[in-house]
């Protein structure tokens, strides 16, 4: 074992286990966790037998194992990208639904207070 394969395999199992035990997990969705649980050892195995890659990329017809990475990596990036978006949309919608209790409270405390005197 080379030296990278050991650094990669350290960093995958700490990030690993850093999000399956983190303070935030239930906050972080079980098809999250299980699609990690998946991954750490396929990359784990990949990283042990990189030609294996290759045999792979080969088999789906790409020319290269590190193409067929770069392939998978640019789908992630967008899947993560688009999800980040949603969730965003999301927040600002929130975001106004608060804002628009919150001028409404404040109104009707001017109303109330507007009454007393």
């Amino acid at each position: 074992m080379i030296l990278i394969q050991l650094i990669l395999i350290v960093l995958l199992l700490f990030i690993g286990t850093y999000f399956i035990r983190s303070r935030n997990s239930n906050r972080t969705r079980a098809y999250k966790k299980v699609s990690l649980l998946l991954f750490i050892p396929i990359a784990v195995v990949i990283v042990l037998f990189p030609d294996l890659s290759t045999d792979i990329a080969h088999f789906v017809g790409v020319g290269r194992g590190a193409d067929l990475l770069l392939y998978g990596l640019t789908v992630v990036t967008i899947f993560q990208l688009f999800n980040s978006y949603i969730k965003d949309r999301e927040s600002k919608k929130q975001l106004v639904v608060l804002a628009r209790k919150i001028a409404l409270l404040e109104a009707s405390a001017v109303e109330k207070e507007k009454d007393r005197r």
